[in-house]
């Protein structure tokens, strides 16, 4: 009996003995991840109205877990039969993604991530050879609304993936859904666009983004026993 309880300890103690070695050899990386929007360059070919700029910034500061930050600008023009519209602004999403592509491939570079965003937005818009109602003059055509800023914030829900392309270059995408909590109003004119959210009289918006990412590694060291030098 205490031949076994001995042999049990013995064999408790070797298995931490060698998760611990395995662990105190293991690299200790902390990275920060810049990104470039490349679909934003795309959009003016889709849709005229629009262009603009999207950078990002990822850091790990837990194991598997980034901490981001997104800016970017977006300006919007059109002419219709009706109005000139132009609007222009910029906009900021802060947020974590977890990555869980350990639990799929655990030798794999590649990042698989879900993850959650907060937006906020400040924009401006004007419209001129507009025609307004007003409650005593009747239609009044070829009026100028003036220039007016508003705000407007958001959550995201988002999934992505990384690949990783050559040496710290990674390219990826993101899926986002969008609910909007809140838009300032104005009293003359509804907004058509929203930088860095979607269409203004939307509850809620899918968003896309097809990044290429540099991986610049902070440090990296070897985690050592306690009074190891």
């Amino acid at each position: 009996m205490e031949k076994a309880k001995m042999l049990k300890y013995i064999f408790s103690i070797a298995t931490l003995l060698v998760a611990f070695t395995t662990f105190a050899q293991k690299p200790d990386r902390h990275q920060l991840l810049l990104g470039v929007d490349l679909s934003r360059f795309v959009v003016p070919i889709l849709d005229s109205t629009r262009f603009g700029w999207e950078v990002s910034a990822d850091y790990e500061l837990l194991n598997d877990m980034y901490v981001n930050v997104e800016i970017g600008s977006q300006n919007t023009r059109f002419k219709t039969a009706g109005y000139h519209y132009n609007a222009a602004g910029a906009y900021t999403r802060l947020g974590v993604d977890y990555n869980f592509m350990k639990h799929v491939d655990e030798e794999s570079t590649d990042k698989l991530l879900v993850g959650f965003r907060y937006g906020f937005s400040t924009f401006y818009h004007e419209a001129d050879q507009i025609t307004l109602s007003d409650e005593i003059w009747g239609e009044l055509s070829n009026q100028e609304v003036e220039r007016n800023w508003l705000t407007a914030n958001w959550v995201e829900a988002t999934t992505g993936m990384r690949a990783r392309l050559i040496n710290n270059f990674y390219m990826g995408w993101t899926i986002r859904f969008r609910v909007r909590l809140w838009l300032q109003k104005d009293k003359i004119m509804e907004p058509y666009h929203i930088p860095g959210y979607g269409r203004a009289w939307n509850n809620s918006w899918v968003g896309v983004n097809y990044s290429l990412y540099y991986q610049i590694p902070l440090f990296k060291k070897k985690s050592q026993i306690p009074g190891e030098k």
